[in-house]
């Protein structure tokens, strides 16, 4: 059987203008194919093509494009490099050649997730001549959603126990095009702790804190030859210091809170509000012209300065840096008037703080039933949570002097009688005035965060001036009773904690105050020393280092020998 050649279906020839376009098949009849006979058109042939591949140049050009976009992602991806050295390793691209020489290269890798740059501001800024030794500003890491997210996080869960921006403020600044250095450092650590409290942005965590560090540590240097801090530079301090206490460590915390401490100094805030300034005197005279809200965030910024001083000191025992008597600060205003822009009048520190006319004999508390509390007036006032705070922070930094004194009073033995009268004294009325302080706080209706924290660490006092009795090396028979008092107390502040932490634990991960592992771990060392004080300390210390566990989950825990022990 003899095969019959296959025939094409398709006439030798090129398609007609008219079937490339619509892109279907052209029979290539002439004068006219069947398409342009049906639609009534002229069937046109181009029989001049242009080449096929890139145009000459069009490689060069693409490639410029890779290596801009492989600088761009070396930061975030350090793989980009290894990808882009493979690609193109050992191959030479004849970028004037009209084929296509990246026909027999191996595809390209997926694309890896690139963040959107929102910085356009700092990138326009950084691209401005800058002097030696000038912090640089950072790429943006953030894209303008993640901006207004991290923002709210902000505002709703760290402001809460930071307390030191004004929100319409802050929002007005953060809109212009043009920032200070100061500003934009202020803001990476805003987003850093924010991110840090969000398991949406905990991958962003590390890079904001390194970018804020950076920032801040080149200020420092650029602060020592040219201008004077801002205050948002001290406030981007304080937000790290509270980080590294979350998830550095307790000394890292402290060492960063130190150099805070100096910048609020060196701006002289704790001298805001002194009488005898010429500032203070012409700010009464032209009243109108005050920027109420700017000085309110200057007030708010050194008492949280003070309060970590405090607070972060007091976790090691270490000495603190700002000196209560040379405060003439006024104390925050309601955080209502402060968001309003609403001037308000508050106290000073001292006036709060300031003994009643009736000193109490030198002796152990239960031989005598006046007690030096602080004037009735002031104190009975109803008071904002970040006063209540600041109190509490004073109380610590006495009841640290007090023990630091103690220690320095017991190397001389010759004076015992003389230094043992003048601990009691010290020590009966920061008893007296803690426990007035814990009444004060138990009438509170709400539970906030800085409230709930107060009045953890007023009953994790009362264990820790326990502790300092405990160190006195010369007793009598009174002062021996006068501690069985005082143990009997300890006590019923034992219970109030583990009470307060069962109540803290509903509050919701977010909403525990950052500081609270330093009043927990000193209870947990009490519980263990002190078992033979109550049969349930056991029991107690299981449920502390169960919600020390479950802070963890947002903040990592302070390292303690006693804990890790445990």
């Amino acid at each position: 059987m003899v095969s019959t050649p296959t025939i094409s279906r398709q006439r030798p020839g090129s398609a007609c203008e008219e079937c490339r376009r619509r892109k279907v098949r052209c029979d290539r009849r002439r004068p006219q194919c069947q398409v342009c006979f049906e639609t009534g058109i002229e069937c046109k042939i181009n029989t001049t093509r242009l080449p096929r591949g890139p145009r000459k140049g069009q490689l060069r050009t693409l490639r410029t494009r890779i290596a801009a976009l492989e600088r761009c992602l070396a930061d975030q991806h350090p793989e980009i490099n290894h990808q882009m050295a493979s690609l193109f390793d050992g191959s030479v691209l004849d970028c004037d050649s009209e084929e296509d020489p990246l026909r027999d290269l191996p595809p390209l890798p997926d694309p890896l997730p690139v963040m959107p740059d929102a910085a356009s501001d700092d990138q326009r800024s950084s691209k401005s001549p800058r002097s030696p030794g000038s912090p640089s500003r950072p790429p943006g890491l953030v894209s303008d959603l993640m901006r207004a997210d991290l923002d709210q996080l902000y505002f709703d869960r760290v402001h809460p126990f930071a307390p030191i921006l004004q929100r319409w403020r802050y929002h007005v600044w953060a809109k212009q095009p043009k920032k200070t250095e100061a500003q934009t450092c202020l803001q990476y650590a805003m987003w850093t702790v924010a991110a840090s409290l969000s398991a949406q942005f905990q991958s962003l965590r590390d890079r904001l804190y390194t970018e804020t560090r950076r920032m801040l540590d080149a200020m420092d240097l650029q602060g020592l030859k040219t201008e004077a801090p801002s205050i948002e530079q001290a406030q981007a301090w304080i937000l790290v210091c509270i980080y590294e206490y979350m998830q550095v460590s307790a000394l890292q915390a402290w060492m960063s809170t130190g150099r805070c401490c100096r910048l609020v100094l060196g701006m002289r805030l704790y001298e805001l509000d002194d009488p005898n300034s010429p500032v203070t005197m012409a700010r009464e005279q032209e009243a109108v012209l005050v920027d109420w809200i700017g000085l309110e965030e200057q007030r708010r910024t050194f008492w949280m300065a003070y309060s970590l001083d405090r607070f972060i000191s007091f976790h090691n025992g270490l000495p603190f840096t700002l000196n209560e008597q040379m405060i003439t600060t006024r104390l925050p205003c309601p955080e209502e008037d402060f968001q309003a822009g609403q001037p308000t009048l508050t106290s000073y520190l001292s006036e709060l703080m300031t003994p009643s006319p009736f000193p109490r004999q030198h002796g152990p508390p239960h031989s005598h039933p006046h007690s030096l509390l602080p004037h009735s007036n002031p104190l009975n006032d109803p008071l904002s949570s970040f006063t209540e705070l600041i109190l509490l922070a004073t109380i610590v930094g006495r009841a640290l002097s007090h023990r630091q004194t103690l220690a320095v009073e017991q190397l001389h033995p010759l004076h015992n009688h003389q230094s043992l009268d003048s601990f009691w004294a010290r020590h009966t009325y920061l008893h007296d005035l803690l426990t007035h302080r814990i009444q004060i706080l138990s009438t509170y209706p709400q539970v906030d965060p800085m409230l709930m924290f107060a009045r953890i660490i007023a009953q994790s006092m009362v264990l820790f001036l326990h502790s300092v009795l405990e160190t006195i090396t010369w007793k009598t028979g009174d002062h021996l009773l006068g501690i069985i008092e005082f143990e009997r107390v300890c006590v019923l502040a034992a219970h109030e904690v583990v009470g307060l932490v069962k109540v803290q634990s509903s509050l919701g991960y977010f909403k525990v105050h950052p500081l609270t592992p330093t009043p927990l771990i000193m209870c947990t060392e009490f519980f263990s020393a002190h078992g033979y004080l109550d049969t349930s300390f056991e029991f107690m210390l299981q449920e502390l280092l169960e919600s020390l566990q479950e802070i963890e989950r947002v903040k990592n825990p302070v390292h303690s020998p006693t804990l890790s022990g445990q």
